[in-house]
């Protein structure tokens, strides 16, 4: 009797010692742990250094300038001397370059605004999936188009010229680059101008641009001349005049509609216009006329 009651209770106590075996396990990978930092804190102390890894901060004045934002230098005037435009149809390329151009900007000491960001343009264009199989389905291609500007303020013109030469000679391909300049002039430029014509100075203006500017300014004489006397030709069409001529426009359309209307409204305005007048005969050509008459013999 005590053999059969010892032998359930070792019966029994077997799954007991089954399920408590992976609770050992645990314990002794936690054990593991703990003692793994209870010698390295052994070690610390004996060797009077931390072994453990901790996170390196670096300051900001150890890391490349390649790695910072670009600076924006204060413009004290505010005077703007150029835009320059920039556009593709990849994003990460765009912004990309509009960081590499205000760093280049930054070194060349130029005021530069930040990357301001224009509308994207959207283009969409529907066409036939399939001429044959598919030709009820459509098909749907887009195309967007990301443009950015750069505001250039109070900076030196041969300087600005350095920097759009650079930036123009560096720029990766799919990156379009338009840019506008602002030149300014003094007051009195154009007395300056006019007083370097009527002097001839060729301390102020060389000769061959007085040459030049003397052309033009007969060429100008000559076209203001013709131009006025063109305006005097014109005649004054009233309020019923114009309508009639819109009337008259409209009858021929409808009596011809294949025709152009360019063709048929320049006929009723020259129908309008009254006969050019004679050329008056001077003294001089009458005189030459008479002597030109033989004489009769008396």
């Amino acid at each position: 009797m005590l053999r059969s009651i010892a032998s359930r209770v070792g019966h029994m106590a077997r799954p007991a010692l089954s399920v408590s075996r992976p609770l050992v396990a645990a314990t002794s990978v936690v054990g593991g742990l703990r003692n793994a930092t209870t010698y390295s804190k052994i070690l610390d102390k004996v060797l009077g250094i931390d072994i453990r890894k901790k996170e390196q901060h670096m300051s900001l004045k150890d890391t490349d300038p390649i790695y910072e934002n670009p600076v924006i230098l204060p413009a004290p005037h505010g005077i703007q001397v150029c835009s320059v435009t920039f556009k593709s149809f990849q994003l990460h390329r765009l912004d990309f370059y509009m960081t590499f151009c205000r760093k280049a900007a930054a070194s060349m000491r130029i005021p530069c605004t930040g990357t301001v960001c224009l509308p994207t343009v959207l283009r969409r264009w529907t066409v036939l999936k399939s001429p044959f199989v598919h030709k009820s389905a459509m098909e749907v291609f887009e195309r967007r188009t990301h443009k950015r500007l750069l505001v250039i303020r109070d900076t030196d013109p041969e300087v600005l010229q350095k920097w759009l030469k650079y930036v123009n000679d560096n720029i990766p391909p799919g990156i379009g680059m338009r840019y506008k300049l602002t030149e300014y002039e003094p007051l009195d430029i154009g007395t300056q101008i006019e007083h370097a014509i009527t002097t001839g100075n060729p301390g102020t203006i060389d000769q061959e641009a007085l040459s030049s500017s003397n052309y033009l300014q007969s060429v100008v004489k000559r076209g203001r001349k013709r131009l006025w006397t063109t305006y005097k030709q014109l005649p004054v069409y009233s309020r019923d005049d114009i309508e009639k001529m819109a009337s008259d426009v409209i009858t021929q359309l409808k009596a011809s509609p294949r025709a152009g209307i360019e063709a048929i409204t320049r006929e009723v305005v020259d129908a309008t216009k009254p006969p050019p007048e004679p050329k008056k005969k001077t003294a001089d050509t009458n005189a030459t006329s008479a002597n030109s008459q033989p004489k009769s013999d008396n």
